[in-house]
């Protein structure tokens, strides 16, 4: 009896767990390439004077995975997301105006386009660009449509190259200590007797 929704928790706050030790240690990785990448995105945007900072380092922070290929799986999900999102609901409000109505009609092109594309993971984070687009422009509409896609892709490609040199940079570390650990010697193994020849 409520196996589903046990299994369902312990998914939410992923248990059994690695090691005390283990887990400390995927934690400290991931605050160390969070911050990195918000440092360089807000640095860089700063002295470039560009805007939508904020969906950059979302779109970073959300890309980072615990493996190099999911972080890579999630950062071209999120790009075709955005690009899909933003650009239906450009044409909507092009073309049939801004409204409640014109939103429910993206919603639903959107939904239809990731399905004939098969683009399952990208559907709900292109809807949410529809919305984000049609509704929280504030006037500023041609200028969201194009900033914030562009933002999550700036964001997302830092995050997968820091990603890229946090592993790059283990393997380094770990094939050092490998090299600098004392190397062990095979056991001899011992001759087999020779058989007794009976005179």
């Amino acid at each position: 009896m409520f196996q589903r929704e046990k299994q369902a928790i312990l998914r939410v706050f992923k248990r059994p767990r690695p090691t005390f030790r283990e887990s400390m240690l995927l934690a400290a990785v991931y605050a160390a390439e969070a911050i990195l990448c918000t440092a360089l995105l807000s640095f860089g945007y700063h002295a470039a004077r560009a805007h939508e900072v904020g969906w950059a380092i979302i779109s970073a922070i959300i890309v980072l995975q615990p493996g190099l290929e999911d972080s890579l799986a999630t950062s071209i999900a999120r790009i075709l997301a955005n690009v899909v999102g933003a650009a239906v609901a450009f044409l909507v409000v092009r073309f049939l105006g801004d409204g409640t109505g014109q939103l429910l009609i993206a919603i639903a092109i959107i939904v239809l386009v990731c399905e004939l594309t098969q683009l399952d993971m990208a559907l709900r984070t292109a809807c949410v660009t529809a919305v984000i687009v049609m509704l929280f422009s504030n006037g500023k509409f041609a200028a969201t449509t194009v900033e914030r896609p562009a933002a999550v892709m700036i964001g997302s490609v830092v995050a997968v190259v820091v990603q890229l040199l946090a592993e790059r940079l283990k393997e380094i570390l770990l094939g050092r200590r490998a090299l600098s650990a004392p190397a062990q010697a095979a056991p001899a193994h011992p001759k087999p007797e020779q058989p007794l020849i009976a005179p």
